[in-house]
Protein backbone atom coordinates (compact mmCIF):
# COMPACT_ATOMS: atom_id res chain seq x y z
CA UNK A 1 0.00 0.00 0.00
CA UNK A 2 0.88 3.49 -0.51
CA UNK A 3 1.93 4.92 2.72
CA UNK A 4 2.04 8.46 1.24
CA UNK A 5 -2.02 8.21 0.77
CA UNK A 6 -3.91 8.44 3.98
CA UNK A 7 -5.60 4.55 5.33
CA UNK A 8 -8.95 4.87 3.95
CA UNK A 9 -11.56 2.70 5.74
CA UNK A 10 -14.76 1.20 3.61
CA UNK A 11 -17.66 -0.11 5.56
CA UNK A 12 -19.50 -2.29 3.60
CA UNK A 13 -22.70 -3.93 5.24
CA UNK A 14 -24.50 -6.72 3.89
CA UNK A 15 -26.89 -9.75 4.21
CA UNK A 16 -27.42 -12.33 1.83
CA UNK A 17 -26.20 -10.93 -1.33
CA UNK A 18 -24.03 -13.19 -2.43
CA UNK A 19 -25.58 -13.33 -5.60
CA UNK A 20 -24.80 -9.54 -5.81
CA UNK A 21 -21.95 -8.11 -3.52
CA UNK A 22 -18.67 -9.43 -6.48
CA UNK A 23 -19.62 -5.73 -8.05
CA UNK A 24 -19.51 -3.89 -5.46
CA UNK A 25 -16.06 -5.35 -3.78
CA UNK A 26 -14.66 -4.79 -7.16
CA UNK A 27 -15.21 -1.25 -7.96
CA UNK A 28 -13.18 -0.92 -4.72
CA UNK A 29 -10.42 -2.94 -6.30
CA UNK A 30 -10.82 -0.90 -9.11
CA UNK A 31 -10.19 2.44 -7.46
CA UNK A 32 -6.96 4.36 -8.37
CA UNK A 33 -6.54 5.53 -4.82
CA UNK A 34 -4.71 2.15 -3.45
CA UNK A 35 -4.55 2.67 0.04
CA UNK A 36 -7.90 1.41 1.80
CA UNK A 37 -9.16 -1.24 3.53
CA UNK A 38 -12.38 -2.89 3.30
CA UNK A 39 -14.04 -4.17 5.84
CA UNK A 40 -17.54 -6.57 4.68
CA UNK A 41 -19.52 -6.58 7.82
CA UNK A 42 -21.58 -9.66 7.47
CA UNK A 43 -25.16 -9.38 9.18
CA UNK A 44 -25.16 -13.02 9.96
CA UNK A 45 -26.37 -14.06 6.42
CA UNK A 46 -27.44 -17.65 5.34
CA UNK A 47 -25.94 -18.03 2.26
CA UNK A 48 -22.70 -18.06 1.24
CA UNK A 49 -21.77 -14.74 1.84
CA UNK A 50 -18.90 -15.64 3.91
CA UNK A 51 -17.03 -18.31 1.34
CA UNK A 52 -17.37 -15.90 -1.38
CA UNK A 53 -15.63 -12.85 1.24
CA UNK A 54 -12.94 -15.39 1.79
CA UNK A 55 -12.11 -16.29 -1.69
CA UNK A 56 -11.34 -12.22 -1.95
CA UNK A 57 -9.49 -12.14 1.07
CA UNK A 58 -7.01 -14.68 -0.19
CA UNK A 59 -6.43 -12.54 -3.49
CA UNK A 60 -6.25 -9.35 -1.42
CA UNK A 61 -4.67 -8.40 1.97
CA UNK A 62 -6.77 -5.43 2.67
CA UNK A 63 -9.73 -7.01 2.47
CA UNK A 64 -11.40 -7.70 5.95
CA UNK A 65 -14.61 -10.01 7.08
CA UNK A 66 -16.15 -9.42 10.38
CA UNK A 67 -19.69 -10.61 11.61
CA UNK A 68 -21.80 -8.45 12.84
CA UNK A 69 -21.86 -8.18 16.82
CA UNK A 70 -24.38 -5.44 17.41
CA UNK A 71 -28.20 -5.20 16.88
CA UNK A 72 -29.18 -6.65 13.34
CA UNK A 73 -30.39 -4.81 10.56
CA UNK A 74 -28.86 -1.75 8.69
CA UNK A 75 -27.30 0.56 11.24
CA UNK A 76 -25.54 -2.03 13.67
CA UNK A 77 -23.30 -3.58 11.02
CA UNK A 78 -22.49 -0.08 9.80
CA UNK A 79 -21.38 0.94 13.50
CA UNK A 80 -19.45 -2.67 14.07
CA UNK A 81 -17.34 -1.81 11.10
CA UNK A 82 -16.57 1.76 12.01
CA UNK A 83 -15.46 0.44 15.62
CA UNK A 84 -12.65 -2.00 13.56
CA UNK A 85 -12.01 0.49 11.20
CA UNK A 86 -7.93 1.34 11.42
CA UNK A 87 -7.96 4.40 8.53
CA UNK A 88 -7.22 8.42 8.59
CA UNK A 89 -10.91 8.03 6.79
CA UNK A 90 -14.19 6.34 6.91
CA UNK A 91 -16.29 5.36 3.67
CA UNK A 92 -19.33 3.58 3.25
CA UNK A 93 -20.44 1.22 0.16
CA UNK A 94 -23.21 -0.64 -0.09
CA UNK A 95 -23.63 -4.30 -1.21
CA UNK A 96 -25.67 -3.27 -4.24
CA UNK A 97 -23.86 -0.72 -5.55
CA UNK A 98 -20.54 0.50 -7.23
CA UNK A 99 -18.34 3.27 -7.14
CA UNK A 100 -16.83 5.18 -9.73
CA UNK A 101 -12.84 4.60 -10.09
CA UNK A 102 -12.05 7.71 -8.77
CA UNK A 103 -14.32 7.99 -5.72
CA UNK A 104 -11.90 8.22 -3.03
CA UNK A 105 -8.86 9.90 -5.52
CA UNK A 106 -11.80 12.76 -6.05
CA UNK A 107 -12.88 12.88 -2.41
CA UNK A 108 -9.40 12.70 -0.53
CA UNK A 109 -8.61 15.73 -3.05
CA UNK A 110 -11.41 17.44 -2.43
CA UNK A 111 -10.98 17.50 1.16
CA UNK A 112 -7.17 17.92 1.34
CA UNK A 113 -8.20 21.36 -1.00
CA UNK A 114 -10.96 22.53 0.68
CA UNK A 115 -10.11 22.14 4.25
CA UNK A 116 -12.80 20.38 5.20
CA UNK A 117 -13.66 17.45 7.67
CA UNK A 118 -16.55 15.69 5.21
CA UNK A 119 -16.55 14.94 1.74
CA UNK A 120 -19.81 14.06 -0.18
CA UNK A 121 -20.80 13.83 -3.86
CA UNK A 122 -23.72 13.71 -6.69
CA UNK A 123 -24.51 10.23 -8.13
CA UNK A 124 -26.61 8.69 -11.09
CA UNK A 125 -29.83 6.20 -10.73
CA UNK A 126 -29.86 2.86 -12.70
CA UNK A 127 -33.84 1.48 -12.79
CA UNK A 128 -34.33 -1.26 -14.77
CA UNK A 129 -30.98 -1.22 -16.34
CA UNK A 130 -30.85 2.12 -17.24
CA UNK A 131 -28.77 4.75 -15.90
CA UNK A 132 -29.79 8.69 -15.57
CA UNK A 133 -27.88 11.34 -14.06
CA UNK A 134 -30.56 13.02 -11.61
CA UNK A 135 -28.52 16.26 -11.24
CA UNK A 136 -28.36 16.90 -14.86
CA UNK A 137 -32.15 18.22 -14.92
CA UNK A 138 -33.07 21.28 -15.47
CA UNK A 139 -35.40 22.01 -12.45
CA UNK A 140 -32.46 20.51 -10.42
CA UNK A 141 -29.48 22.95 -11.76
CA UNK A 142 -32.14 25.78 -10.56
CA UNK A 143 -32.77 24.72 -6.99
CA UNK A 144 -28.53 23.92 -7.10
CA UNK A 145 -28.03 27.45 -8.39
CA UNK A 146 -29.63 28.36 -4.88
CA UNK A 147 -27.13 26.15 -2.63
CA UNK A 148 -24.43 28.00 -4.55
CA UNK A 149 -25.34 30.97 -3.93
CA UNK A 150 -25.97 30.69 -0.21
CA UNK A 151 -22.47 29.01 0.24
CA UNK A 152 -18.72 28.82 -0.36
CA UNK A 153 -17.96 27.92 -4.12
CA UNK A 154 -14.93 26.53 -5.37
CA UNK A 155 -14.97 25.77 -8.91
CA UNK A 156 -16.99 22.38 -8.66
CA UNK A 157 -16.96 21.75 -5.26
CA UNK A 158 -19.62 23.56 -2.56
CA UNK A 159 -18.38 24.26 0.72
CA UNK A 160 -20.40 24.34 3.52
CA UNK A 161 -18.39 26.08 6.52
CA UNK A 162 -19.59 25.09 10.25
CA UNK A 163 -22.39 27.28 11.55
CA UNK A 164 -23.52 27.93 8.31
CA UNK A 165 -27.22 27.21 8.87
CA UNK A 166 -26.67 24.21 6.86
CA UNK A 167 -29.41 22.06 9.40
CA UNK A 168 -31.84 25.00 8.48
CA UNK A 169 -31.55 24.59 5.05
CA UNK A 170 -31.74 21.07 4.97
CA UNK A 171 -35.74 21.34 7.24
CA UNK A 172 -36.41 23.85 4.70
CA UNK A 173 -35.55 22.61 1.28
CA UNK A 174 -36.34 19.38 0.07
CA UNK A 175 -33.54 19.11 -2.20
CA UNK A 176 -31.42 15.59 -1.17
CA UNK A 177 -27.92 16.32 -1.86
CA UNK A 178 -25.97 14.08 0.54
CA UNK A 179 -25.80 10.49 0.41
CA UNK A 180 -24.35 8.17 2.79
CA UNK A 181 -22.37 6.04 -0.21
CA UNK A 182 -20.41 9.21 -1.41
CA UNK A 183 -19.37 9.88 2.40
CA UNK A 184 -16.02 10.39 3.42
CA UNK A 185 -15.28 11.82 6.46
CA UNK A 186 -12.52 11.65 9.12
CA UNK A 187 -12.33 9.00 11.57
CA UNK A 188 -11.45 11.08 14.42
CA UNK A 189 -14.77 13.26 14.39
CA UNK A 190 -16.57 9.93 15.88
CA UNK A 191 -14.50 10.88 18.93
CA UNK A 192 -16.78 13.97 19.46
CA UNK A 193 -20.15 12.78 17.29
CA UNK A 194 -22.17 9.55 18.30
CA UNK A 195 -22.24 6.32 15.95
CA UNK A 196 -25.58 5.16 13.73
CA UNK A 197 -28.66 5.32 15.68
CA UNK A 198 -29.58 1.81 16.30
CA UNK A 199 -33.04 2.45 17.09
CA UNK A 200 -33.91 3.60 13.74
CA UNK A 201 -35.49 0.79 11.10
CA UNK A 202 -35.29 3.28 8.90
CA UNK A 203 -33.27 7.38 7.59
CA UNK A 204 -30.79 6.36 9.78
CA UNK A 205 -28.58 6.96 7.24
CA UNK A 206 -30.02 11.00 7.11
CA UNK A 207 -29.60 11.08 11.10
CA UNK A 208 -26.38 10.30 10.88
CA UNK A 209 -25.47 12.40 8.68
CA UNK A 210 -26.95 15.66 10.11
CA UNK A 211 -25.23 15.19 13.05
CA UNK A 212 -22.14 17.02 11.54
CA UNK A 213 -24.53 19.88 10.20
CA UNK A 214 -23.05 23.41 11.28
CA UNK A 215 -20.65 21.50 14.04
CA UNK A 216 -18.22 20.34 10.74
CA UNK A 217 -16.80 22.01 7.19
CA UNK A 218 -18.45 20.00 4.87
CA UNK A 219 -17.68 19.85 0.71
CA UNK A 220 -20.08 18.53 -1.79
CA UNK A 221 -18.34 17.59 -4.81
CA UNK A 222 -20.59 18.52 -8.05
CA UNK A 223 -19.86 15.12 -9.98
CA UNK A 224 -20.82 11.74 -9.99
CA UNK A 225 -19.28 9.53 -7.78
CA UNK A 226 -21.39 6.30 -7.88
CA UNK A 227 -24.54 4.67 -9.51
CA UNK A 228 -27.32 3.94 -6.77
CA UNK A 229 -29.32 1.14 -8.28
CA UNK A 230 -32.78 1.33 -7.98
CA UNK A 231 -34.12 -2.63 -7.44
CA UNK A 232 -36.89 -4.18 -6.42
CA UNK A 233 -35.66 -5.43 -3.66
CA UNK A 234 -34.94 -1.86 -2.35
CA UNK A 235 -36.99 -1.33 0.55
CA UNK A 236 -38.05 1.92 -0.71
CA UNK A 237 -38.15 1.47 -4.49
CA UNK A 238 -39.52 -2.07 -4.41
CA UNK A 239 -42.63 -0.38 -7.08
CA UNK A 240 -42.66 2.82 -8.86
CA UNK A 241 -44.74 4.54 -6.54
CA UNK A 242 -45.91 7.29 -10.08
CA UNK A 243 -47.57 4.64 -11.12
CA UNK A 244 -49.75 4.20 -7.70
CA UNK A 245 -53.35 5.37 -7.45
CA UNK A 246 -54.19 6.09 -3.39
CA UNK A 247 -57.80 5.40 -3.92
CA UNK A 248 -56.51 1.64 -5.14
CA UNK A 249 -54.05 0.57 -2.94
CA UNK A 250 -56.06 -1.10 -0.42
CA UNK A 251 -56.67 -4.00 -3.09
CA UNK A 252 -53.35 -4.83 -3.08
CA UNK A 253 -51.97 -5.20 0.01
CA UNK A 254 -48.75 -6.36 -0.02
CA UNK A 255 -48.02 -2.85 -1.39
CA UNK A 256 -50.07 -1.31 1.11
CA UNK A 257 -48.39 -2.88 3.79
CA UNK A 258 -44.99 -2.11 2.47
CA UNK A 259 -45.92 1.98 1.98
CA UNK A 260 -47.14 1.56 5.57
CA UNK A 261 -43.98 0.36 7.08
CA UNK A 262 -42.17 2.43 5.23
CA UNK A 263 -44.28 5.58 5.96
CA UNK A 264 -43.76 4.72 10.00
CA UNK A 265 -39.84 4.40 9.44
CA UNK A 266 -40.03 7.68 8.20
CA UNK A 267 -42.34 9.32 10.75
CA UNK A 268 -39.31 8.13 13.33
CA UNK A 269 -36.73 10.15 11.38
CA UNK A 270 -39.16 13.50 11.17
CA UNK A 271 -39.70 12.91 14.90
CA UNK A 272 -36.05 12.58 15.64
CA UNK A 273 -35.28 15.77 13.65
CA UNK A 274 -38.08 17.69 15.25
CA UNK A 275 -36.57 16.82 18.45
CA UNK A 276 -33.02 18.39 16.88
CA UNK A 277 -35.04 22.13 15.82
CA UNK A 278 -36.11 22.10 19.87
CA UNK A 279 -32.32 22.97 20.43
CA UNK A 280 -32.54 25.94 17.67
CA UNK A 281 -32.07 29.19 18.87
CA UNK A 282 -35.91 31.03 19.72
CA UNK A 283 -35.55 32.94 16.36
CA UNK A 284 -35.19 30.01 14.54
CA UNK A 285 -37.48 27.56 16.06
CA UNK A 286 -40.82 28.78 16.00
CA UNK A 287 -41.06 28.36 11.87
CA UNK A 288 -39.06 25.10 11.52
CA UNK A 289 -41.07 23.84 14.01
CA UNK A 290 -44.45 24.66 11.93
CA UNK A 291 -42.52 23.01 8.99
CA UNK A 292 -41.57 19.75 10.97
CA UNK A 293 -45.24 19.45 12.35
CA UNK A 294 -46.31 20.42 9.23
CA UNK A 295 -44.67 17.34 7.32
CA UNK A 296 -45.78 15.02 9.98
CA UNK A 297 -48.96 16.16 9.61
CA UNK A 298 -49.06 15.21 6.08
CA UNK A 299 -47.16 11.54 6.82
CA UNK A 300 -49.67 10.84 8.93
CA UNK A 301 -52.29 11.95 6.60
CA UNK A 302 -51.01 9.88 3.89
CA UNK A 303 -51.16 6.89 6.17
CA UNK A 304 -55.04 7.20 6.89
CA UNK A 305 -55.90 7.96 3.60
CA UNK A 306 -54.56 4.78 2.24
CA UNK A 307 -55.56 2.94 5.19
CA UNK A 308 -59.39 4.20 4.96
CA UNK A 309 -60.61 0.55 4.74
CA UNK A 310 -59.85 -0.03 8.10
CA UNK A 311 -61.79 2.81 9.68
CA UNK A 312 -60.24 2.00 13.35
CA UNK A 313 -56.80 2.20 11.97
CA UNK A 314 -57.58 5.01 9.49
CA UNK A 315 -58.91 7.73 12.18
CA UNK A 316 -55.78 6.75 14.65
CA UNK A 317 -53.54 8.14 11.83
CA UNK A 318 -55.89 11.19 11.00
CA UNK A 319 -56.08 11.72 14.94
CA UNK A 320 -52.59 11.86 14.85
CA UNK A 321 -52.19 13.98 11.79
CA UNK A 322 -54.19 16.75 13.27
CA UNK A 323 -52.44 16.53 16.82
CA UNK A 324 -49.30 17.83 14.90
CA UNK A 325 -51.55 20.16 11.99
CA UNK A 326 -55.05 20.75 12.33
CA UNK A 327 -56.51 21.78 9.02
CA UNK A 328 -59.07 21.59 6.79
CA UNK A 329 -58.07 18.08 4.98
CA UNK A 330 -57.63 16.01 8.09
CA UNK A 331 -60.79 17.53 9.45
CA UNK A 332 -62.68 16.55 6.21
CA UNK A 333 -60.90 13.01 6.08
CA UNK A 334 -62.61 11.83 9.95
CA UNK A 335 -65.74 12.79 8.94
CA UNK A 336 -64.83 10.96 5.35
CA UNK A 337 -63.40 8.15 6.99
CA UNK A 338 -66.70 7.39 9.30
CA UNK A 339 -68.84 7.92 6.36
CA UNK A 340 -67.76 6.21 3.96
CA UNK A 341 -64.53 3.89 3.51
CA UNK A 342 -64.04 3.29 -0.48
CA UNK A 343 -65.28 6.28 -2.46
CA UNK A 344 -62.84 8.15 -4.28
CA UNK A 345 -62.33 11.48 -3.13
CA UNK A 346 -60.43 13.79 -5.83
CA UNK A 347 -59.61 16.70 -3.58
CA UNK A 348 -59.04 15.02 -0.42
CA UNK A 349 -56.39 12.84 -2.36
CA UNK A 350 -54.07 16.21 -3.06
CA UNK A 351 -52.18 16.04 0.13
CA UNK A 352 -51.43 12.34 -0.17
CA UNK A 353 -47.63 11.99 -0.22
CA UNK A 354 -46.88 8.61 -0.89
CA UNK A 355 -42.69 9.33 -1.26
Amino acid sequence: MNQQQPLVSVILATYNRASIISSSIESVIKQTYTNWELIIVDDRSTDNTKELIEQYIRKDARIRYAVNDRTKGVPGPKNCGMLQAKGEYIAFLDSDDQWFDNHLTDSIRVIQDNKVDICFAFWKEQVNGKVKDVFDDSSYQKRLESVRNNFEVQDDVIVFPAQSGLLEKYITDTLSIFNIITMVFKRSLLDTFELFGEGFEAGEDAAFIINFFDHCRIALHCKPHFVYNLSQDSVYFFCDRKTLDPDTLFENKDVLNKLELIGLRTVTFKMHLRRKIEGFEPSQRKKLLLLSDYALARQFYTLSYINRTEQKKALRYCWMSMKHNVNLFNILLMFYIVITKKKRNNFLKRPVDLW
